[in-house]
């Protein structure tokens, strides 16, 4: 796994303006991913990211799904077709406890 960006010496180079770090998570010859192993995907895309923790953050990150049902046809999971979630905050963080 490479990365984009950082300062001469430590071995990785600023990124071009444009674009990011894609990732991609595909099923066994190009299957359907079954929920359990999106999950698990996703938990290798957080730890693969841990070593950056100190000197990067991510500016955004859009996910874009494709789910099938049983027979192949693409559906919605909601109506909206969306969601967006914010970082997780506590009541004691929220009020300095």
């Amino acid at each position: 796994m490479t990365a984009c960006g950082s300062s001469a010496g430590s071995g990785r180079r600023r990124k071009k303006d444009g674009g990011g770090f894609k990732v991609k998570l595909r099923g066994k010859d190009n299957a359907p991913l079954s929920m359990p192993e999106m999950r698990d995907g996703l938990y290798e895309i957080a730890r693969r990211l841990q070593p950056f923790q100190d000197g990067y953050r991510v500016k955004r990150a859009t996910l874009y799904l494709t789910v099938v049902d049983a027979d192949g046809n693409e559906v919605l999971l909601t109506p909206e077709g969306e969601w967006t979630i914010y970082p997780y905050k506590c009541a004691a963080d929220e009020f300095g406890a």
